[in-house]
């Protein structure tokens, strides 16, 4: 997946049109920040809305959205069909689907930052599955100088099998490109930095597959989506489990275990009816 770039940070004034019988219009101070859309009573700092406690917020990456331009310089922005804002979310219509009706004098500024902070929204949002996606499969990221030291040219493993270029430069530039991520606390931007800068053509962060082989995570990521399986061994990718899950064989172990229990408690129930069945008789016969 490309990088995600955030877009530029705006603020502003802008009115917004409050619900309900007698609807109107009232001024809010407004931040649009890091894919939120943060307003106000109170003047928003830009570089920490967060600071105000009592502001409203949309955060755009909880929920798909849209955003129409209406007559009179009016924006409507409402979730995607079929989707509703974030309970997480701070504003009176969070948990409903019903729309935001918004106005500005800077109305077309407001309109392409909005669309840029939606899009930047929508692209977290298929990061963050993403990296869930990489998570169950066993993927593992791997930096520039950790990579020089496990691939072997000679083995023919320092390439990436799906593009056939190479995994990252040699092993000197590796070394100079692993100081950026530690630089970083060894955090996955940083790698990711280091790999996008390190690697042929931007092909980014490299990572390892549970069969132990290596590839340039967009490259896999694109092969795995059409064939499903790894391009070097053909082991299932798809199949792979989250590491905290129980084996088929021990839930089936749990399963038997359960039944036989319950299969016991039956065979003792009916030992138990026969006798005392048995006993009415006998009292009955006396």
């Amino acid at each position: 997946m490309a990088e995600v770039t955030e877009p530029t940070s705006t603020a502003g004034i802008l009115m917004k049109q409050s619900h309900g019988t007698f609807r109107h219009w009232s001024k809010r101070h407004f931040v649009l920040r890091h894919g939120c859309l943060h307003w106000s009573h109170e003047d928003l700092p830009v570089d920490r809305p967060g600071s105000v406690e009592n502001r409203s917020f949309i955060d755009f990456s909880r929920t798909p959205c849209e955003l129409f331009v209406l007559e009179g310089s009016r924006l409507l922005l409402q979730p995607t069909h079929g989707f509703m804002w974030n309970t997480n979310d701070r504003h009176s219509s969070a948990g409903t689907a019903q729309p935001l009706m918004l106005m500005s004098e800077l109305s077309r500024e407001l309109k392409e930052s909005l669309r840029e902070h939606i899009a930047f929204g929508r692209d977290l949002r298929a990061s963050c599955k993403q990296r869930d996606r990489e998570r169950v499969m066993g993927l593992v990221s791997v930096g520039p100088f950790d990579l020089a030291e496990e691939v072997d040219e000679e083995a023919g493993n320092s390439t990436c099998a799906v593009c056939v270029l190479e995994l990252f430069l040699d092993v000197e530039e590796n070394k100079d490109l692993s100081a950026v991520a530690a630089a970083s606390g060894g955090s996955e931007e940083g790698i990711s930095q280091a790999s996008s800068n390190g690697s042929r053509k931007g092909l980014g962060l490299v990572v390892k597959t549970p069969c132990q082989h290596y590839f340039h995570r967009t490259c896999l990521n694109d092969w795995i989506m059409k064939a499903g399986m790894c391009p070097v061994c053909k082991t299932d990718m798809t199949s792979q489990k989250p590491r905290h899950c129980k084996s088929s064989k021990s839930v089936r172990s749990i399963g038997s275990s359960a039944a036989s229990t319950v299969a016991t408690d039956r065979s003792l129930s009916n030992r138990s009816l026969g006798w005392i069945m048995h006993r009415n008789s006998a009292q009955a016969g006396a």
